[in-house]
C-alpha cells in the first residue's frame, strides 16, 4: 500500500480542537496550561510488525500521561479506521500497510506510524495429526519417584493406542498387585521398590514398563535451614508447550540464545525473573519447575508463597501450582508433586490426571496439532506477529511430538469483533485475577497458601514445608488475536 501523508490530514482534522481546548482553557483560571503530553511507545520493534492474510493482529501501543480528555484517532489510508486505544488489523490483500495513531490529551498530542508487513499465505497449514493404528503405545508422567514413607501414590497408564482387548497385570517381586490398569502403591516402609506393569492381548505381550519406588524417611528428615532468599534461586525445568511466544520471542529481556539448550533456557528464565520479565509456559500443560535455597514453611492461614502473572479481567490465562518436598535430599524435584486446590477443585470445571501430546509440523509457519487422553484433537494456530521464528518448537526439544501430563481446567474463552474475553476464575491459579491477586508485601500479584496442598486422591496433605513450586499451563484453546491460551509467569517467591 501506498504511505499517506498524515501530517495534512492531522492539520485538516484537529486544527478546530486545539483552538476549542486553548479558548476553554482560556476561561478557567485554575485549569493548568501546561503538563504533560502524551508519549507513544511499543513494546514490539518496528520490524516485527508481520503477519499473513487472512491473520488478525491487534495493535496495542503503550501510552503514557493519558487522562479524562485523551482521545484517540488511527487511521490508515487517509481515512479513519479506529477511536478506541488499540487498533484490530485483518487483511486478505499482501502488502505493506502504513498505520497511524494520533493520540490527544489536554496539553498536546503525539503522532505515531508504524508499518505492518503482509505476507501471502496460499494455503492455510494446518498439517494432519498423527494417527497410529497399528502399534500398542502408552506414556507416564514418569518411571522412577520419590516418596516419603506414610505416602501412597496412583500408578496407570496414559494415552494408548492399539490397546482393545489388552489385559494389564501390576506384579513386584513375583506377586500380583492388580489385574486392571491401575495400581495404588502404599508407601508404608523404606526402601527401593520395583513395580511392573504388563499389558498383554492373546497371551502376546504387547508392552511391559518397570516404576522404581522410592521410598525415603519420613517429610522433614532433610529439611533445611527455615529461611533464605525470597525469590526461587534455580530453574530446574522449562518445557513450555508450543506457544507463540515461547520461541525467541522477546518484548521485555532478553530471548533463548539460537541453538539453546535445556540448560541456558533455564539460566534465560531464571534471569528473567530476577528482573521481573515475562517467562510463558505455552498452551495446555507447559511448565517450569523452580526451587528456593531454603526449605520453605508453611504460615498457616497466611499466605506462603506468590507468583507474578499478567492476568486482566478480559484475559486470565490459570496456571495450576503444585509444590514437593526434597523427600531424598539430593536438592532435585524428582519427587512426589501434590496440586495446590484453587476454587475449581474437584468441580466440573477440572479433570485431574489428564495428558494431552503436541506433534511437531515439517513444515513452516505451521499450526500445531494435539491430541489429548479423550480422543480430542484441535491446534495452536501460528502467529507470525509475536513469533520472529518459522515454527513453535525449541530448540532443545528435538522429538517429533511432546506429552505433558497434569491438571486440566475448563477453557470458558469468547471471541468476537476483534476482541477476545478469558474471564478469570475465583481463586487459587497463577495468572489469574482472582480474589487473590492482591497487592502485597512482594507487590501486586498472586498469593497463595502452601496448605492448599492435596494428594493425588484429594485429601489434604498437610505439609509443613515445600522446597520446589511448579506451574502449568491449565486451559486449552485459543482466540484469534491473541494465540493460545498461556500461563505466563514474571517471578516465583515465598512471602516473607
Amino acid at each position: 500500500m501506498k504511505r499517506n501523508s498524515r501530517l495534512i490530514l492531522y492539520s485538516l482534522l484537529f486544527l478546530p480542537c486545539v483552538a476549542i481546548s486553548f479558548i476553554l482553557s482560556s476561561c478557567s483560571d485554575e485549569a493548568p496550561t501546561t503538563g504533560p503530553t502524551p508519549v507513544i511507545t511499543w513494546k514490539m520493534p518496528a520490524g516485527r510488525f508481520t503477519t499473513y492474510t487472512g491473520e488478525t493482529i491487534m495493535l496495542v501501543p503503550d501510552i503514557e500521561n493519558i487522562d479524562n480528555t485523551t482521545t484517540y484517532l488511527w487511521s490508515l489510508d487517509g481515512k479513519t479506521v479506529g477511536t478506541a486505544d488499540s487498533y484490530t488489523f485483518v487483511t486478505d490483500t499482501a502488502g505493506e500497510y502504513f498505520i497511524s495513531l494520533h493520540v490527544t490529551n489536554r496539553f498536546g498530542s503525539a503522532d505515531d506510524e508504524i508499518k505492518v508487513t503482509v505476507k501471502e499465505r496460499t494455503t492455510e497449514l494446518w498439517p494432519e495429526i498423527p494417527r497410529n493404528d497399528s502399534t500398542f503405545t502408552w506414556k507416564f508422567p514418569f518411571t522412577s519417584i520419590n516418596i516419603p514413607i506414610g505416602r501412597d501414590i496412583h500408578l496407570h497408564p496414559y494415552m494408548q493406542t492399539c490397546a482393545d482387548e489388552a489385559k494389564y497385570i501390576w506384579t513386584m517381586d513375583g506377586i500380583t498387585l492388580s489385574n486392571t490398569q491401575e495400581v495404588i502403591f502404599s508407601g508404608t516402609s523404606e526402601g527401593q521398590y520395583i513395580l511392573n506393569l504388563t499389558a498383554t492381548r492373546n497371551d502376546s505381550v504387547l508392552g511391559s514398563q518397570d516404576f522404581t519406588i522410592n521410598v525415603c524417611p519420613a517429610a522433614g528428615t532433610y529439611r533445611r535451614n527455615q529461611s533464605g532468599a525470597s525469590m526461587v534461586n534455580k530453574i530446574y525445568e522449562y518445557m513450555p508447550a508450543p506457544g507463540h511466544q515461547v520461541n525467541g520471542y522477546i518484548i521485555i529481556g532478553e530471548s533463548y540464545p539460537d541453538g539453546c539448550t535445556h540448560e541456558q533456557a533455564c539460566d534465560t528464565v531464571l534471569n528473567h525473573f530476577r528482573n521481573r520479565w515475562m517467562v510463558s509456559l505455552g498452551g495446555q500443560g507447559g511448565y517450569v519447575v523452580a526451587g528456593f535455597d531454603h526449605s520453605v514453611s508453611c504460615k498457616g492461614d497466611a499466605y506462603d508463597l506468590c507468583i507474578k502473572g499478567n492476568p486482566y479481567n478480559y484475559q486470565s490465562e490459570p496456571g495450576i501450582i503444585w509444590v514437593s518436598q526434597d523427600v531424598n535430599g539430593d536438592g532435585l524435584p524428582n519427587d512426589l508433586w501434590y496440586e495446590l486446590a484453587g476454587s475449581e477443585y474437584g468441580t466440573v470445571n477440572e479433570r485431574q490426571e489428564y495428558a494431552i501430546t503436541y506433534y511437531r509440523p515439517q513444515d513452516a509457519f505451521s499450526a500445531v496439532g494435539w491430541r489429548d487422553m479423550d480422543g480430542m484433537e484441535d491446534y495452536i494456530p501460528y502467529l507470525s506477529y509475536w513469533n520472529p521464528k518459522p515454527y513453535y518448537w525449541q530448540d532443545w526439544q528435538q522429538t517429533e511430538e511432546m506429552t505433558f501430563f497434569g491438571t486440566r481446567l475448563a477453557s470458558h474463552h469468547s471471541y468476537a469483533n476483534g476482541y477476545s474475553d478469558i474471564p478469570p476464575y475465583d481463586w487459587g491459579y497463577a495468572d489469574n485475577l482472582g480474589a487473590d491477586f492482591l497487592e502485597g508485601s512482594e507487590g501486586k500479584m498472586g498469593y497463595y497458601h502452601i496448605r492448599q496442598a492435596r494428594t493425588w486422591d484429594g485429601k489434604e496433605a498437610n505439609l509443613e514445608y515445600i522446597d520446589f513450586v511448579k506451574v502449568q499451563t491449565a486451559q486449552t484453546g485459543w482466540t484469534p488475536n491473541l494465540g493460545e491460551i498461556s500461563t505466563e509467569i514474571y517471578y516465583i517467591g515465598e512471602v516473607k
